[in-house]
């Protein structure tokens, strides 16, 4: 596959982390822009401006590739969710542009049963815009099941290792996801974790990023004199792992 054209040092960070999870799906289902452009109701023009940053895509487009790369859906709308919220930012108008387009077969979303609590919602805190999202499994899929009361995780346990000078528990490899508060999954345990490694206090390791977790990241962040918000992103993921 072709390399992709570098994003603009601009970009906000919100909309940065969308186009970056957009890109893995394509490069993941190994297809050009213009397959992906006839096995959804979006043309080839639209897919390059969504997949260069230039405006937000509509919620169906980023549903249409997330069925495709058969990934959480709604893990992936919850990063459309913030980056759709960022002041200023050019949207899409929502909609398929080709109604009446064939829709193309499509691999059933993995489902990962109630190991974590994205069965009933997923709640995503807004960087710098103090607005809580509020998602549900619904909005993922309307053929989805109702909704059922959240299942709290179990704890976790770290198992560190270093490779190639960062530091690693054995949950997550990324560096470069936001994480924020009210957030859950394998990356808050890989935060979690991780903030115990530097005697941090985060509270239980258990994948949901209450209070103390984002605490304990603002502890964190003043001790290397970085920006302190609470939120692991880019920055805060290299102080975690070093």
């Amino acid at each position: 596959m072709a390399r992709w054209k570098p994003l603009a040092d601009g970009l906000e960070p919100r909309r940065r982390e969308l186009v970056v999870r957009l890109r893995e799906l394509k490069d993941q289902l190994g297809i050009s822009t213009a397959a992906l452009a006839r096995k959804t109701p979006y043309s080839k023009s639209s897919w390059d401006r969504y997949l260069n940053g230039a405006v937000v895509p509509p919620k169906q487009a980023v549903e249409a590739l997330g069925r495709l790369a058969g990934t959480d859906l709604v893990r992936l709308l919850a990063t459309w969710e913030l980056a759709s919220q960022v002041p200023g930012t050019r949207q899409a108008a929502p909609g398929a542009e080709r109604p009446n387009a064939a829709p193309a077969a499509e691999p059933r979303p993995r489902r990962r049963g109630r190991l974590v609590a994205v069965a009933a919602g997923v709640t995503v805190a807004a960087a710098g815009a103090g607005l809580t999202v509020w998602l549900t499994a619904r909005d993922a899929s309307s053929s989805s099941p109702p909704a059922q009361a959240p299942v709290q995780p179990a704890g976790y346990t770290c198992d560190y290792t270093t490779r190639d000078g960062h530091l690693y528990a054995g949950h997550s490899t990324g560096s470069d996801r936001l994480v924020a508060l009210n957030a859950s999954g394998q990356d808050v345990v890989e935060v979690q974790c991780l903030l115990v490694h530097h005697d941090l206090d985060p509270g239980r390791v258990d994948g949901l990023y209450g209070q103390r977790t984002s605490q304990a990241v603002e502890q964190l962040q003043s001790a290397a004199g970085a920006v302190v918000d609470g939120i692991v992103g880019p920055q805060t993921w290299g102080l975690l792992r070093s």
